[in-house]
C-alpha cells in the first residue's frame, strides 16, 4: 500500500506529533508499505520515505503541493496526522477523491494557553473559551459539514470532545498510542515510607492546564505527614506568567522550600529523578493522550493521575495508581498519603508491563491503523 503522510508539525520539534509520526512511518515501512511524508523538513531516525517540501506555518501554496504529490506519488491513502482547521478546510477539497483520515490529538480552546487570571480557576477558562472562541468556532463548523472521513483520536477524552463539537460517533475510530517501547521494569520494590522524607516527581510543560498548581494547594496536607516532602516538577517553561504564579501560591503556602522546578534536564538526568521518586503525579486538566505519564509508568511503581486523556486507562487494575478528579488538590494529597500506607509486590512492575504491553503495544498501534486504511479503500 502507498501511504501520503501530511503533518502541519515541524520535524525538527521534539516529542509528542513527531515522535508519533516516526513511529507511525517506520511501522509501516517495516509492513512493507511505502509511504511519503509532507513535512517542513525529513524526519530523523525515520525509515527511508519519500519526502515532499511544505511551508510552516501552511499557506495557500499547500494545495498546489499536496495536489502536485497526489498527482506523481499517487497514494492508496492519506493519513493528515496533524494540521489546522485552515489547512484542513484546504486538503478537503483536494482530497475528495482519495481515502483519508485525520488525527485530531486535541481541539481548542482544550490544552491552549491564556497567560493570565491563574489564581482564579473558573476565570482563568473562561478567558481562554473567550480568547479562543473563533478557533473552537472553526473546528464546530468543519467537524460539523463532515468534509473528514474519519477522525482518529488517542483517547476517550478527546473522542467525547470530538463528538460533542458535531463530529459524526461513527466516523470516530479511538487509536491508543504505543507505549511499549517505554517499559522497562525497573525491579525497585515500593515499601512502605515512614521516614519524613517524601519524593514527589511530575514531568510536563509548566503552563495551566498541566494543573502543577494543585499538588502545590495539596502541599501543605502533605508536610503534616512528610515534614520533609519534596515536589519537583521537570519541564519546559511554556508560560513565565504560570510559573510566576506557582511562585507566589507556594510562598503564601508557606511550602516555598518543598519546591523546585528544573526545566532543562537532560533524559539521562530525568530518568534518574523518576527512579528515585516515591509518587509521580500527573495533575493535568487536560491531555489528549499524556505521554509522560506513559513514561512515568515504566519507571515509578506508586503513580497518581487525573481522569484525563488515557491516564485512566493506564491505570486500570493498577494497585500502584490512583485516578482522581482532575482540580482537586485534596484528592491529590488523599490518593499520595493512600498508596504511602501500601506496600506493592514484588512483581508489581513486571505485571505492570505485561498489562500495558497488551492495551498499548506498539504492534496493535500499527496494525490498528492498518485495518483502517484497508477498511476505506
Amino acid at each position: 500500500m502507498k501511504v501520503l503522510v501530511i503533518s502541519d508539525v515541524s520535524a525538527h520539534m521534539r516529542g509528542g506529533v513527531t515522535t508519533e509520526t516516526r513511529g507511525l512511518i517506520n511501522g509501516l515501512v517495516r509492513r512493507g508499505h511505502t509511504v511519503a511524508l509532507a513535512s517542513d523538513s525529513p524526519l530523523t531516525n525515520a525509515s527511508p520515505t519519500i519526502h515532499i517540501p511544505i511551508r510552516l506555518p501552511v499557506d495557500s501554496s499547500l494545495q498546489s503541493v499536496i495536489e502536485q504529490a497526489l498527482s506523481t506519488f499517487n497514494p492508496d491513502f492519506v493519513h493528515v496526522i496533524c494540521m489546522s482547521s485552515k489547512g484542513v478546510f484546504n486538503l478537503s477539497h483536494v482530497l475528495r477523491k482519495f481515502s483519508w483520515a485525520l488525527t485530531i490529538h486535541s481541539l481548542p480552546p482544550y490544552e491552549r494557553k491564556l497567560h493570565g487570571w491563574h489564581d482564579i480557576e473558573y476565570l482563568h477558562y473562561l478567558g481562554r473559551a473567550v480568547r479562543f472562541a473563533a478557533n473552537s468556532l472553526a473546528w464546530r463548523w468543519l467537524l460539523q459539514k463532515n468534509l473528514i472521513p474519519t477522525v482518529i483520536v488517542h483517547s476517550r477524552f478527546v473522542a467525547n470532545i470530538a463528538a460533542s463539537y458535531g463530529t459524526r460517533t461513527d466516523t470516530i475510530v479511538l487509536i491508543p498510542l504505543s507505549i511499549e517501547p517505554l517499559m522497562q521494569c525497573p525491579s525497585t520494590e515500593a515499601t512502605v515510607n515512614q521516614a519524613d522524607d517524601l519524593l514527589l516527581v511530575t514531568v510536563g510543560g509548566l503552563a495551566h492546564t498541566k494543573g502543577h498548581h494543585d499538588v502545590v494547594k495539596a502541599l501543605p496536607t502533605l508536610v503534616n505527614r512528610f515534614p520533609r516532602v519534596r515536589y519537583q516538577i521537570i519541564g519546559e517553561i511554556r508560560d513565565v506568567s504560570y510559573v510566576s504564579y506557582l511562585w507566589r501560591l507556594a510562598r503564601s503556602l508557606c511550602v516555598l522550600d518543598h519546591i523546585s522546578i528544573r526545566s532543562e534536564l537532560d533524559d539521562d538526568a530525568m530518568i534518574d529523578v523518576l527512579l528515585r521518586a516515591d509518587v509521580y503525579i500527573q495533575p493535568s486538566h487536560e491531555e489528549g493522550f499524556c505521554m509522560a505519564f506513559a513514561e512515568a509508568a515504566a519507571r515509578v511503581p506508586k503513580l497518581v493521575g487525573t481522569s484525563t486523556g488515557a491516564i485512566a486507562s493506564m491505570c486500570e487494575g493498577d494497585e500502584g495508581a490512583r485516578v482522581v478528579p482532575t482540580k482537586s488538590a485534596t484528592a491529590i494529597s488523599s490518593a499520595i498519603l493512600d498508596l504511602m500506607e501500601i506496600k506493592l509486590p514484588s512483581a508489581h512492575m513486571q505485571n505492570r508491563r505485561a498489562r500495558l504491553d497488551i492495551k498499548f503495544s506498539y504492534a496493535s498501534y500499527i496494525a490498528a491503523h492498518e485495518r483502517l486504511y484497508e477498511s476505506m479503500l
